[in-house]
């Protein structure tokens, strides 16, 4: 079974996550290390366009200069656990100095780093011994299933999803949900919806259009349920394709593409082996587009226009 290193009797907890083969948790550790320091790379270049980043630009260029750099040395195992060190401490820096503008999932990449740090960043030797690396794999399945659980109890608990409240408040106050969602919503709904405006009192926005309802409802029922089939082996697979069925149709409205494409990689260390490693260019790709769009899009614009 091999030994569970300085985890103690934790290790039969992480197990209901699964007991995956010492040499899948390198492989997969591996894997979301250098996604992991790519996605932080890249957001933290983009992050500069906004606020709190850009009342700071120079120091938080600094920041993600050091931690581009992080992900080109710990692409390389031999490198790897400095990387991951350097980073996490970086990442604490640039969390606490942004704190409380920071995002959520910020939070989710320290506890990432320090997991990493403790399973020896995915490199298997004499050093690292084996049941590390489970036992950092199991621990990362357990925070993305919880969180997902998380995720839909609050929009439970809150209420705003019951009656499709908080889509149709995006779909009013941002056109690419509005355009995403607009097959379902009836055009007098979608007309009076786009109509309303951000201020204290306006609304009323509890939707009039029973599919947005019915997908505001599913959602929260998917995160809990998908989470749960997350925790058995019979289900795993399934609850996997839908949990990442689920992502890419979140973010097909909401755009968010580094935490999508880390929420993409965290779920994927479900999978019985490192599906995760072939995906890294097509991911990197995705996030240098969207990385030099802002730049590139009003050029391409210019030249529309000047045609």
């Amino acid at each position: 079974a091999g030994r569970q290193g300085e985890w103690g009797d934790v290790s039969a907890f992480l197990s209901w996550a699964g007991s995956p083969d010492a040499a899948v948790a390198t492989a997969q550790l591996r894997a979301i290390r250098r996604l992991l320091l790519l996605t932080l790379a890249c957001e933290g270049w983009y992050a500069l366009r906004y606020v709190p980043y850009s009342a700071r630009p120079g120091f938080y260029a600094v920041l993600a200069a050091a931690i581009g750099v992080c992900a080109v040395v710990g692409w390389r195992d031999r490198f790897a656990l400095p990387a991951v060190v350097a980073a996490l401490v970086l990442e604490i820096v640039t969390v606490v100095s942004a704190f409380p503008e920071n995002a959520n999932h910020q939070f989710l990449a320290v506890v990432l780093l320090a997991l990493l740090v403790l399973g020896r960043a995915g490199v298997e030797s004499d050093a690292a011994p084996s049941g590390e690396a489970v036992s950092a794999l199991q621990a990362m399945r357990w925070i993305v299933a919880a969180g997902l659980a998380w995720s839909g109890f609050m929009k439970l608990w809150y209420g705003h999803w019951l009656g499709g409240e908080f889509l149709a408040w995006r779909v009013a106050l941002d056109p690419d949900f509005a355009r995403v969602f607009a097959p379902i919503v009836p055009e007098g709904e979608l007309a009076r919806l786009t109509s309303l405006s951000a201020e204290a009192g306006a609304g009323s926005f509890r939707a009039a259009a029973p599919l947005l309802v019915a997908v505001s409802n599913l959602t929260w029922i998917a995160e809990i349920a998908l989470a749960i089939g997350l925790f058995w082996r019979r289900t795993r697979r399934a609850a996997l394709v839908g949990a990442l069925t689920l992502i890419f149709a979140i973010e097909v409205g909401a755009l968010e593409i580094f935490f999508g494409g880390l929420m993409i990689g965290l779920l994927l260390l479900f999978a019985e082996r490192d599906r995760l490693s072939p995906l890294l260019p097509w991911i990197a790709g995705v996030y240098l587009v969207w990385l030099l769009w802002p730049d590139v899009a009003p050029l391409l614009a210019a030249g529309e226009g000047a045609s």
